[in-house]
Formats: C-alpha cells, sequence, structure tokens
C-alpha cells in the first residue's frame, strides 16, 4: 500500500511539471498570437487598396487591359505554395493542410513549401518536387524574402514556364476556428478584380498608361497577398496552438484531482488497516 502511494505522489509531481510547460506554452501562444493578429489587420487594408486599384484600372478601361499577368498559358507547370508551421503541438492545424495540399497539388506541380513540417512529409508522401528556399519564412516572416519569392515566380511566369501560381494557407476566422483555403494568384482574375474594385472611378486617367500601371501594382499587390496569407496562417497556428496547449492543461489538473482522489483513498484505507492492526493487538493483549 505504501509502495502504491509513492507512485500515486511521484505520478502527481510529473503531471503538475507538465501542467506548467503546457500553461507556459499557451501564454506564449497568446502573447504570438495577438502580435501576429495586430499584423494580419494592419495588412489588409494595404492589399485590398491595391486590388481596389487594380480592379479600378480593368474597370475603367472596359476589360480591354493588355497585361501578361492577366494572360492565361498553356504552357510550363503550376505551382503552388504550401504554408505549414515549423513547430508542432497545434493541434490539426498541419494535418488540415497538407489533407488540402493532397486535394489540390498533382504529381507534376512544383511546390514550394514554407514551413518544416509540410516540407518533411510532401518529400516523404507526395511525388512532386517540393522546393524548400523559402522554408523558415513562417518563422522569420521576413518581407524580403517574400519579395525574392515574387520575383522568382513572376520571371517564372512572364518566361511560359509557369502556368498557374497558386497558395494553400489557413484562414483566420476567429480565436477558435481557421480553415485551410487554396487561392489562386496568377493569372489574375479580370472578374473577380473589377468586381473587388468596382466601377467608382470611371473617369480616372493613367499615366503612362493602364498596362504600365497595372504591370507595376499586381507584383505589389501579390507581394502583400502573399505575406498577409503567410501572416494569416502563422496566426492561425498560433491560435491552434494556445487551443491545443489550453486543452492540455485542462486535462492535467483533472488528472492531478483523480490521482488526488486516489492518494486519499490509498492513504484512507492504509490509516484504516493500522488502526484495525492495533486494535486487534490490544484486544489479543487484553
Amino acid at each position: 500500500m505504501a509502495g502504491s502511494m509513492q507512485a500515486i505522489k511521484r505520478r502527481i509531481k510529473s503531471v503538475e511539471s507538465t501542467k506548467k510547460i503546457t500553461k507556459a506554452m499557451e501564454l506564449v501562444a497568446s502573447s504570438k498570437l495577438m502580435k501576429t493578429r495586430r499584423q494580419m489587420d494592419a495588412m489588409k487594408p494595404y492589399y485590398t487598396q491595391v486590388k481596389d486599384t487594380c480592379g479600378d484600372i480593368i474597370s475603367s478601361c472596359e476589360g480591354d487591359v493588355d497585361s501578361p499577368y492577366l494572360t492565361v498559358h498553356n504552357t510550363g507547370r503550376d505551382v503552388v505554395i504550401v504554408i505549414s508551421s515549423s513547430l508542432g503541438l497545434c493541434g490539426g492545424y498541419n494535418n488540415n493542410v497538407l489533407k488540402e495540399a493532397a486535394n489540390k497539388v498533382a504529381d507534376d506541380d512544383l511546390v514550394y513549401a514554407i514551413g518544416l513540417k509540410g516540407a518533411r512529409h510532401m518529400m516523404t508522401h507526395f511525388n512532386c518536387e517540393v522546393n524548400t528556399d523559402y522554408v523558415d519564412l513562417g518563422s522569420t516572416l521576413d518581407f524580403k524574402q517574400i519579395v525574392r519569392l515574387t520575383s522568382t515566380l513572376l520571371n517564372g511566369y512572364e518566361a511560359g514556364d509557369i502556368r498557374t501560381i497558386r497558395i494553400i494557407y489557413t484562414e483566420f476566422v476567429n480565436n477558435m476556428t481557421f480553415t485551410p483555403r487554396t487561392a489562386e494568384l496568377l493569372p489574375v482574375s479580370k472578374d473577380d478584380l473589377a468586381q473587388e474594385g468596382g466601377a467608382t472611378h470611371k473617369s480616372t486617367l493613367f499615366e503612362p498608361s493602364p498596362e504600365d500601371v497595372l504591370g507595376s501594382l499586381i507584383p505589389m499587390y501579390l507581394q502583400a497577398v502573399i505575406y498577409g496569407y503567410l501572416i494569416e496562417s502563422v496566426t492561425s497556428e498560433n491560435a491552434a496552438r494556445r487551443i491545443s496547449m489550453e486543452n492540455a492543461t485542462d486535462n492535467a489538473e483533472e488528472l492531478v484531482d483523480e490521482l488526488t482522489l486516489k492518494y486519499n483513498q490509498a492513504r484512507q484505507s492504509a490509516i484504516t488497516n493500522e488502526v484495525s492492526e492495533i486494535v486487534a493487538g490490544a484486544n489479543i493483549e487484553s
């Protein structure tokens, strides 16, 4: 009985130590979540305005704008950017992204993997080519690397080596809800841009020409959109990790309560046995 009580005490101490770790990780994830959510909220107005401006240009020219970024190519390969995490302990965040990728990525696609978890899984379980040059972007959030990635993709698209560019990311709905999404970046849809931009600036004059302005705006828009989707995915990752660590902390507290109850029961049983032995010994002596 004494050995069982000691084992329960050791387990209680172990669970309490684990609970301290999960609670600390929950607080860290909450802090990171607030930081990345502020970045996400600050980023959205910028690329929304750039997209609206592109839509205004197309609307004002009645869809006659000639831009290489609006051209649908029949040659080249499809490129998919997949954003996952580099760290674990974030619930089903990575599994959901990889399920989306399994449905969207073909064997002949070129995948740019952002995040070690997704890169390792795709190199092991996918038959497509996986580029890991930007695998640490989810940790660094370096906009210069986003500019470099966008430039590489645009050069390949203009040369005809790339047919389409898509991105698989996790949409942040709120602190409890985040959903994997697939968005097409290139070719840019005229209908989508015109719908976003509206038709409020029909009399706008563009210098030197709408094509030149659009040729400068769309690369800026793609940089902002990719960066925005990256921050949104990292925000979702932190939210998922916070929930996971919060659940782990709650489970640890429940387990400590159960073990404490077992310990008290064992202790009460031991006391009862000792009292019974004392009473029995007193009866024998008398």
